[in-house]
């Protein structure tokens, strides 16, 4: 069962553009089909390591919310966040940006999901799920690129 996956563009901003938007959690779910919109949970009101927010999020009929804890928040080069935080089987979200000029950046996201691999473990339905995140991270890395085009 794959759990892993991927999109990268090449986005016409820099490194530092691309990061202020992606860990700006008003901006981020204009990026995704799935998350409509986010919340910094506890006292957060920025981006920083070890900080939670909520996502909720809708995928045809079902909707849903995760909590999230940020793992990695290296500006202007990348942001992890983990879902559910602590949890031994978390999915673990991930913006790689290379700069590539003044105005100019590579980015890729990518996921990794193992509980996709345990149909015990795993709350939704398995089948397609993966092939559906796969198909979220090249939206979402579209929607990127036109957001600055």
């Amino acid at each position: 069962m794959p759990t892993q996956g991927s999109a990268t563009v090449e986005v016409a901003a820099s490194a530092a553009e691309v990061y202020a938007l992606l860990t700006d959690l008003d901006r981020l779910p204009t990026l995704s089909p799935e998350n409509e919109r986010c919340e910094f949970l506890g006292d957060a009101t920025a981006i920083d390591v070890g900080v939670r927010f909520r996502g909720h999020n809708k995928a045809r009929d079902y909707e849903w919310h995760a909590d999230c804890e940020v793992t990695v928040a290296d500006v202007g080069k990348s942001f992890a966040y983990v879902v559910p935080p602590k949890f031994e089987h978390a999915t673990t979200w991930a913006y790689a940006i290379e700069s590539t000029g003044p105005n100019s950046c590579i980015v890729t996201e990518s996921f990794d999901a193992p509980m996709l691999a345990l149909p015990d473990v795993y709350p939704g339905t398995i089948e397609g799920r993966c092939e559906n995140l796969q198909n979220a991270c090249a939206v979402t890395m579209a929607n990127l690129r036109a957001a600055f085009a």
